[in-house]
């Protein structure tokens, strides 16, 4: 710690999450916890001691510091979304976004802002001696944006193919399927839009085999679904009067909070599904070059069906 910190004895959650360089929303999850202990101010605010900031600083920079800064070691070069990606399973996104700058103010990587991204890469390197493998995985990165999302079949068109996916996963576990791209339900409209263009609506309605309706809404982006699209997700079900059912690549911890507060789910499904016909050179290269979870199915995989089949005897008991 600097001198600064060293001088004080109690810390605010914000002072601590920039001295142990996490967020704000882990220091709180962490004394809800019980992970680290704080007292109360007589405002209601915690305190956290200089001692248990030692104690946990040492713990945190060990393992979640060492990494990153060996996954950037080890790439050479990594966009920020990229460092995300790679250690998603072990650490949420914001979290890696806060310890990304955290060491980078404490000198650990080095960083710069080109060719349109964010870029991290090893203190031993310059950007001029990565900057060709930066432009080479530049170019993966774009063929997998710029690939088409959007599919038809029968008549039917999905804006992203990963509805047509969960659409006959849903069919496969039992689910029927009564309207798509809707915002109308039983007798019941949601027009969160008013004016001009076609409000937001859920990407499906579904009956479950216990009877149960439920209001789908699909998510394939590599980021999580923001506040404002979970928000209205959570409005359309509950004017509806539906059961949530986000099935998304990943999510933020507190949208499985909100879902569940009105008796619906949240189903990951961790990778981002795209339709056949992806070049399967690039394909290989952005799995094992970038770490891109991207997967390309013609049928709904098994995994996902039997997740809705337990989600739905979940949904029931709720």
């Amino acid at each position: 710690m600097g001198a600064y910190e060293k001088e004080k004895e109690w810390y605010t959650t914000g002072e601590a999450a920039k001295v142990l360089g996490v967020s704000f929303r882990t220091i709180k999850r962490w004394i809800y916890s019980g992970k680290i202990s704080a007292t109360k101010t007589v405002g209601g605010h915690y305190r956290i001691s200089r001692e248990v900031i030692e104690h946990l600083r040492s713990e945190v920079e060990d393992q979640f510091a060492i990494d990153i800064v060996s996954l950037v070691n080890d790439k050479r070069i990594a966009y920020f979304r990229e460092v995300q990606l790679n250690l998603e399973d072990k650490y949420r996104h914001y979290e890696t976004r806060d310890k990304l700058e955290w060491l980078v103010r404490q000198g650990r990587i080095n960083t710069k802002y080109e060719l349109g991204r964010r870029w991290y890469f090893p203190l031993n390197a310059t950007w001029e001696a990565v900057r060709n493998m930066a432009e080479e995985k530049l170019e993966l990165i774009k063929t997998f944006e710029s690939y088409d999302r959007k599919f038809e079949r029968d008549g039917i068109r999905y804006q992203d193919y990963s509805e047509y996916i969960v659409e006959q996963a849903m069919v496969r576990a039992g689910y029927v399927v009564v309207a798509k791209d809707s915002y109308y339900f039983n007798g019941i409209a949601c027009v969160l839009q008013p004016g001009a263009g076609r409000p937001p609506d859920l990407d499906f309605i579904a009956k479950l085999p216990n009877g149960d309706y439920v209001g789908v809404q699909v998510k394939n982006r590599l980021d999580y679904p923001k506040p404002n699209e979970i928000n209205t997700f959570i409005e359309l079900c509950r004017v509806l009067h539906l059961k949530p059912l986000l099935v998304t690549r990943q999510a933020h911890p507190m949208t499985f909070d909100v879902v569940k507060r009105l008796k619906g789910w949240v189903v990951i499904f961790k990778q981002s599904l795209l339709k056949p016909g992806f070049p399967r050179e690039a394909f290989d290269a952005i799995r094992q070059q970038v770490g891109i979870p991207i997967a390309v199915y013609r049928w709904p995989p098994d995994y996902l069906i039997k997740a809705l089949i337990e989600v739905a005897k979940a949904i029931a008991k709720l």
